[in-house]
């Protein structure tokens, strides 16, 4: 039984992925919390050399620090996530935009050059599949070449000489053999 393979992008690169997106979303906590903790800090200790004392409770005195400290690390965060969505994009655009070239040149009759992804790339398995159906689509191709080519010799031979029957029969079992190629391609 012929197992039909799930092409997706490799466990190794979801983890990856899911690592980096956790950690940037601690350190983004980090960051953010230790930013609010410096800003409030340097708040409150202006408040408390201060002549005055403002009439304003702890919560809207800190209130400005807590909003700058996370709008900066939001920044941040989305500029990282930015990137890392980016770096992933294209690690899965890149061959499939190769892949696709590659199969639109294939649906043009050439089946001489292999698909090339380099060793890391997600959908290496897949290229390897389209690099052997290539392959046997060109072998039966070729067959199917020789065989015209073939009948086309005998075909002249049968103009020239008297063996028509022998040459009849070769050519019927050329037809045969082509025959059989064409058949199966399962069209």
């Amino acid at each position: 039984m012929n197992k039909r393979k799930i092409y997706y992008i490799k466990n190794s690169a979801q983890s990856k992925f899911i690592f980096r997106f956790t950690s940037i979303s601690i350190i983004g906590g980090i960051l953010a919390l230790t930013a609010f903790n410096y800003l409030a800090y340097r708040k409150i200790d202006s408040v408390l050399y201060s002549m005055r004392l403002p009439r304003v409770s702890p919560g809207n005195l800190l209130w400005p620090e807590m909003l700058y400290s996370n709008l900066f690390i939001i920044f941040f965060t989305l500029i990282v996530f930015f990137i890392l969505a980016r770096g992933l994009y294209n690690k899965i655009h890149g061959p499939l935009k190769k892949l696709n070239n590659d199969i639109k040149r294939m649906s043009s009759g050439d089946f001489d050059k292999n698909i090339a992804l380099r060793h890391k790339d997600e959908f290496l398995d897949f290229a390897e599949e389209l690099n052997a159906m290539s392959h046997e689509l060109n072998n039966r191709f070729k067959a199917m070449r020789e065989a015209g080519a073939e009948i086309e010799r005998t075909a002249k031979i049968l103009d020239s000489t008297r063996e028509r029957d022998e040459q009849l029969a070769k050519i019927k079992d050329e037809c045969a053999e082509l025959s059989s190629i064409v058949k199966s391609f399962k069209l």
